[in-house]
């Protein structure tokens, strides 16, 4: 018996915690929903999240929050792939988007009415991408106004007379995206800034919150390191830190093991890998 209690003794003092809380592998675990970037600022400042996504400018000393920029991303606007149109003057997508036009073959394209798909209101890529393009909400008209980047690919991929936009890092083969001024949405051209429609990943805290909540403020280091930066460029998006330091799991584990993170929903699929990511390191 004495042989038993020892080796839960020393379990419990390698995962930093109580005897109360012994077995610590697999005990951490980080949630990360979506909403959108106005739930991500509003969660994080009223505490209901440890941690907000906003995909969009975030201003930190107005909000009342700590901003940490993740990483930039690109906006691009999407068409189907058997639409004709591959270049939008800035002009020619706010015309799109305000209804001065309305048809593809004012545009070089097809005769058929243009499907507007925008993002809800509260979308931080939607925010980015009206402010960026130059237009208020009061000057949209669209034909939907959807609540996620997965479900503006979908339907831009299943409308041949459709319009969206998305990620940058959620692209894929089901659609196509068009140049803007003749420069395609890519990643050097996003970092040169030779792309005019990106923005920022931005997370979100309130200063006590990391100050109480330890497995925050270790989650926060693993976002800035350099394993973190590295699986951002592997999922597409950009990393902003060349010198970022590699993670150093700490000698004391977090007493906290679990986090609220959420918000944008085009933050949302970086975010889900990199919790995982984070998950495996505490819980191995």
């Amino acid at each position: 018996m004495k042989k038993i209690l020892t080796a839960i003794l020393s379990v419990a003092m390698a995962c930093g915690i109580g005897i109360a809380a012994v077995g610590c592998a697999g005990g951490y675990s980080i949630e990360v929903g979506g909403g959108g970037s106005g739930v991500g600022i509003s969660g994080a400042k009223d505490g209901s999240l440890d941690l907000g996504m906003a995909s969009k400018e975030v201003d930190g000393a107005k909000e009342g929050l700590s901003v940490y920029t993740l990483c930039k991303d690109g906006i691009a606007v999407i068409v189907h792939n058997d639409n004709a149109v591959d270049d939008l003057t800035m002009e020619e997508l706010k015309a799109i988007y305000t209804g001065e036009t309305s048809n593809w073959s004012e545009v070089g394209g097809a005769d058929a009415a243009i499907t507007v798909v925008a993002r809800e209101p509260g979308s931080g890529t939607r925010d980015a991408f009206q402010e960026l393009v130059g237009f208020e909400d009061a000057d949209l008209d669209a034909d939907s106004e959807l609540s996620s980047t997965s479900v503006v690919l979908s339907t831009v991929a299943g409308n041949k007379n459709a319009i969206g936009y998305i990620s940058l890092g959620s692209l894929d083969d089901t659609v196509s995206a068009v140049k803007i001024g003749g420069v395609a949405p890519t990643t050097e051209n996003v970092l040169d800034g030779s792309y005019a429609i990106s923005r920022p990943f931005n997370v979100m805290y309130l200063e006590a919150t990391e100050k109480e909540n330890d497995l925050l403020a270790d989650f926060l280091k693993f976002l800035q390191s350099k394993e973190a930066q590295e699986m951002i460029e592997k999922e597409g998006y950009i990393s902003i830190y060349a010198d970022a330091k590699a993670y150093a799991k700490p000698e004391t584990l977090p007493e906290t093991t679990k986090l609220n993170v959420g918000g944008s929903t085009s933050v949302q699929p970086l975010m889900a890998k990199l919790a995982i990511a984070y998950e495996d390191l505490l819980n191995a």
